[in-house]
């Protein structure tokens, strides 16, 4: 396994970053436009003045004491739990897309037929370690209620992991209620069962509805991602170095709030942060630029001992076409190579963060196996070393029929479940399909196979009748 992360900040350049982040805090401060938010920073001595907080470095290093460094998100199957901080990324999809980009209509509104799809999706592809919340925005069921459909269907279709709803204070105590239906409500006082995305509205500052679900998350200790999406040269500084300096500022305040309401509540410290395209002022998430700044965001988190969260396949491609897949790539194993531990964005996501592909999520699923089997590295022991086979072949001789070949063939190397290794012929006769057509037949062939785990009826029944009384 890999042992050294990327890094291009130097201690003294994070030093820098983490002095300026401190001055910010003190004496420009972040607005936190809730009134419950402000009263808990006034209650613990914290400064404020109307919605707004201004923490010192003491207050949010003492805060930070209590937050663990590692945790483990309990999944409905046990063995598919995932572990939050211990090296091994955590493959999460995508989040939040308002749009499909359809293989035959091109761009158009996703339905809840398609969430439904992409629930099931997500529990079939080997290489997502979790569900999503809002792996898409559903446009035909009301708004009001549409977090409550989400959530079943994750449940329903996954044993794995699931993210929460973040909807305000009602949408989080939904996401507890549904949660204590599954595990039961002791359980999920006692360990983190899932997993709510609270994202900062940059610069400096936190909406309503986001500090209400950061604080019933705290509330039922439940784990939060607390994460930005600064734009350079918009609603961030044109420099990478000033950015990283705002989005920590408001990381930390985030982050100290949920500290001070609930000690120990697990949180990750996160981004998706990246430049503006000075051309067109458009986001750009497929630039070097985000790359540099998911390095850096992972290196700030080690440095307060948290764990990290940052997009993975990354792109400002409209399709799943060359320009997606090596800006993905480039997304994706830097996040790897960087330590991040919870890779949210790690499939299926087109355009700026707006679009989502089933092509695109079985492709990129397909390059997180990849890049797993790569941050896997080279085991050197005397038996991979081989120096009997090797001694017993000799010169000019062939290992092909080797007993230690024929030991190994089917899990030494990865196999791809759609890149085409089948020679040039062999695809010139088969119909020259390209990946894109190859993901299509994978994603459809894996939902007319899927059955949904199994789940107690009393479970099930519970679930469905909060969902219709809410």
């Amino acid at each position: 396994m890999l042992r050294h992360w990327s890094e291009f900040l130097s201690p003294a350049d994070i030093e820098q970053i983490h002095n300026t982040s401190m001055r910010l805090l003190a004496d420009v401060g972040v607005k936190f436009l809730d009134d419950e938010a402000i009263a808990v920073f006034r209650k613990h001595g914290i400064k404020t003045n109307s919605h707004t907080a201004y923490l010192d470095e003491k207050q949010v290093m003492k805060a930070l004491e209590a937050a663990p460094s590692r945790f483990t998100i309990r999944a409905r199957d046990p063995d598919k739990s995932v572990v939050v901080g211990d090296g091994t990324p955590v493959f999460v999809p995508g989040y939040g897309a308002p749009f499909l980009v359809d293989y035959e209509e091109g761009k158009r509104e996703p339905t809840m037929e398609d969430y439904h799809n992409i629930a099931r999706l997500a529990q079939a592809l080997p290489n997502q370690d979790m569900s999503g919340y809002l792996l898409i925005e559903p446009r035909d069921i009301p708004p009001e209620t549409a977090h409550l459909n989400m959530m079943h269907a994750n449940i329903v279709h996954s044993d794995k992991p699931f993210m929460g709803a973040v909807e305000g204070k009602a949408g989080a105590s939904h996401a507890m209620e549904m949660a204590s239906i599954l595990f039961g409500e002791d359980v999920v006082k006692e360990q983190p069962v899932t997993i709510g995305l609270i994202n900062s509205l940059s610069p400096l500052r936190y909406g309503h509805k986001m500090v209400e679900a950061l604080m019933e998350y705290a509330r039922w200790r439940q784990p939060v991602v607390v994460a930005a999406l600064a734009m350079a040269g918009a609603s961030a500084p044109i420099t990478l170095a000033g950015m990283l300096a705002m989005q920590t500022a408001e990381l930390l305040a985030g982050i100290t709030l949920t500290q001070l309401i609930s000690p120990g509540t697990p949180v990750v410290f996160g981004s998706t942060s990246s430049n503006v395209d000075m051309r067109t002022g458009a986001l750009s998430i497929g630039s070097p630029e985000l790359s540099l700044v998911v390095t850096a965001t992972a290196q700030m988190a080690r440095h307060y001992r948290l764990p990290c969260r940052s997009g993975g396949a990354l792109t400002d491609a409209h399709s799943p076409d060359a320009q997606a897949g090596f800006e993905s790539m480039l997304g994706l194993l830097t996040a790897v190579n960087s330590g991040v531990d919870f890779v949210l964005h790690a499939a299926g996501i087109l355009s700026s963060y707006l679009a989502f592909s089933y092509e695109k999520f079985v492709l990129d699923d397909e390059m997180c196996g990849m890049v797993r089997r790569f941050r896997r590295g080279i085991a050197v022991t005397p038996e991979t070393l081989a120096y009997n086979v090797i001694a017993k072949v000799g010169p000019g001789g062939n290992f092909l029929v080797e007993p230690h070949t024929v030991k190994r063939c089917r899990s030494e190397f990865w196999q791809p479940a759609v890149c085409d290794r089948g020679g040039l012929e062999a695809w010139m006769t088969g119909g020259r399909q390209d990946a894109v057509a190859r993901a299509r037949q994978r994603w459809q062939q894996l939902l007319a196979e899927h059955q949904d785990p199994p789940l107690d009826a009393t479970t099930a029944r519970q679930l469905q009748a909060f969902v219709a009384e809410h």
